[in-house]
């Protein structure tokens, strides 16, 4: 088929021959372009491109001592190893509690199994085996209205203005390939004691990756996703079994997740230190300075603020996932006698939100990650002394702030054999046909400001507007972009997968360019190109700013995908 025009302001990529001809792919062919070596990056001199706000909306929370606490590893649902999952699963969205901060006790709202009594955060991982599919029944156990006594809204969501159902949810499992009845779609809420089972395929489409579930309900989604409703979904098949990468059977039969192969998700939070308005100290505080984003002012991984984590001297596999509301992370990894000053210590990144890279590792010093954004890479902790700390931090936060700066410590404590490796050639090649088939659409869109709410080419979210009707089975060529020079926004496209193919405004990102992705960063006044794969499923989805306050002020549209 031939490349239509859609909706578009200005001339778009020239396509051609057997590929699309663009930055970071000049003279190459499509899937040529893909092979690719590893490469050595450093950090920009300017990051200003990478971030937009960095200043906590409430800087007031108490916090103990950085690296007072281990790391948690959420509960595992089946395993990364060898097949043993659970083909059938229940879960339940519940109250719980929580310490983000060691000794303060803080409500939160979780998932967990119905029988818990108690949500927790992270949720538990549930794993995945690729063309085996899975089945998840989801139960809201919520509190009623919200639990207002549980939380400090700086400002409530105007139900009048941005109509929500309180306390409901709907869960959309982030980077899934499946139909729309069990993708989340937002209006589709759920209610206290109300059920939805929600069928995953696993398909021979989707290819093995970290995802994650969360909260999706229209309008409160950043309030309830900032209360805890998230979790890991990691799908794996025996490719990946026998890669050798750390964690895996073939390297560490019997010690992959927990031991070598470890999830951590960056979020950032506000804490009540005293009574305030009727609530007691101790609660979440909700500032998101004006529908700007939540950027709080303590620094937590996997629930916990500033944890540390002993690594024996070898080679660890890190699956990452911001899961902040809105901050931005430039992360690295330092001695900690060179705490502020660096330089950064190297690392691999493997994968990005849609699986391992389609080329050869990216050797590094940093990456950069925006919000659901996924991010996998390795360690080689053998390059150090047994009684070494090594420290992660955000290269975007001053050095001298040690509520922020530092994210957490990896402590090399003792000596392991380590029969790991990272393949030497390309990681996980394309291998369906979704990943050569060219582009049959150009659209554009502006994520832009209109009337006083983040919008979409001008436009507010509609349940009763589709904007984009692709037919099933085709790939399109979207172009991204942000003008303004103050916004910048994670915008993610459900039901597929795409490649980055031309980014103007900023230089690609560590692995950007590498790998199949299903969020990327359009920072202010950058334009993004990528090319979406529309397959399998006809219905609607939508796409949105994952930045969770400008998601529910409206920074939302849809698209249906049609028969073929």
């Amino acid at each position: 088929m031939r490349p239509k025009d859609g909706t578009t302001r200005r001339q778009l990529l020239k396509y051609g021959g057997a590929g699309i001809i663009g930055a970071g792919l000049l003279g190459r062919s499509w899937p040529a372009a893909w092979a690719g070596t590893s490469t050595s990056v450093t950090p920009p001199a300017d990051p200003g491109p990478l971030h937009d706000i960095l200043d906590p909306c409430f800087d007031k929370s108490p916090v103990v001592r950085p690296f007072s606490a281990p790391l948690p590893i959420a509960p595992a649902i089946g395993s990364n190893q060898g097949g043993a999952v659970v083909p059938v699963i229940s879960l339940a969205e519940q109250r719980g509690e929580h310490e983000f901060i060691p000794g303060i006790r803080t409500p939160i709202w979780g998932y967990n199994l119905p029988t818990a009594g108690a949500g927790i955060f992270p949720g538990p991982t549930i794993f995945a085996r690729r063309r085996r599919p899975t089945q998840v029944t989801f139960t809201n156990l919520l509190p009623p209205n919200e639990e207002p006594n549980a939380i400090i809204l700086d400002k409530a969501p105007d139900p009048v203005d941005h109509p929500f159902l309180s306390s409901s949810t709907v869960v959309h499992l982030h980077g899934i390939n499946t139909e729309m009845q069990s993708d989340g779609y937002p209006e589709d809420r759920r209610e206290h004691g109300q059920s939805k089972v929600h069928d995953y395929p696993n398909n021979q489409y989707q290819r093995p990756a970290t995802l994650w579930y969360h909260d999706h309900s229209v309008h409160i989604t950043s309030v309830h996703v900032y209360r805890g409703l998230a979790g890991f979904y990691i799908i794996t098949d025996e490719v990946e079994d026998a890669s050798g990468l750390p964690g895996t059977l073939r390297a560490d039969p019997g010690r992959g997740y927990g031991f070598f192969d470890i999830p951590i998700v960056l979020k950032d939070v506000m804490i009540a230190p005293e009574p305030i308005d009727g609530r007691p100290r101790g609660v979440l505080v909700y500032n998101n300075c004006s529908h700007s984003g939540a950027y709080g002012d303590v620094m937590t991984v996997n629930g916990t603020q500033q944890p540390f984590f002993q690594v024996a001297n070898r080679k660890y596999r890190f699956r990452s996932l911001n899961g902040s509301d809105s901050r931005q992370y430039m992360v690295a990894i330092r001695r900690i006698e060179n705490l502020k000053t660096g330089p950064d210590e190297p690392f691999f990144v493997i994968g990005t939100d849609q699986g391992l890279l389609t080329t050869p590792a990216v050797e590094t010093t940093f990456f950069h990650t925006t919000p659901s954004e996924r991010w996998e890479f390795v360690v080689d902790f053998s390059r150090y002394p047994i009684g070494q700390r090594l420290v992660m931090v955000n290269l975007l936060v001053d050095p001298d702030d040690t509520k922020l700066f530092p994210l957490m410590a990896f402590d090399v404590n003792r000596a392991e054999p380590d029969p790991s490796v990272i393949p030497p050639g390309p990681l996980r090649p394309p291998e369906d046909p979704a990943d050569v088939a060219p582009p049959v659409q150009n659209r554009f869109f502006l994520f832009n400001r209109q009337g006083g709410y983040f919008s979409i080419n001008s436009q507010q979210w509609d349940p009763a507007r589709v904007d984009a009707q692709p037919v099933i089975d085709t790939n399109e060529h979207w172009r991204l972009e942000t003008e303004s020079g103050g916004w910048g926004h994670p915008v993610h496209i459900h039901l597929g997968r795409f490649r980055i193919i031309r980014i103007q405004g900023r230089a690609p990102r560590p692995g950007e360019l590498e790998g199949f992705k299903d969020t990327v960063w359009v920072g202010p006044n950058q334009i993004i190109d990528v090319v979406h794969q529309f397959w399998n499923f006809p219905g609607r989805f939508v796409f949105h700013c994952h930045n969770g306050s400008h998601e529910d002020h409206d920074m939302m549209s849809q698209f249906e995908v049609l028969p073929g």
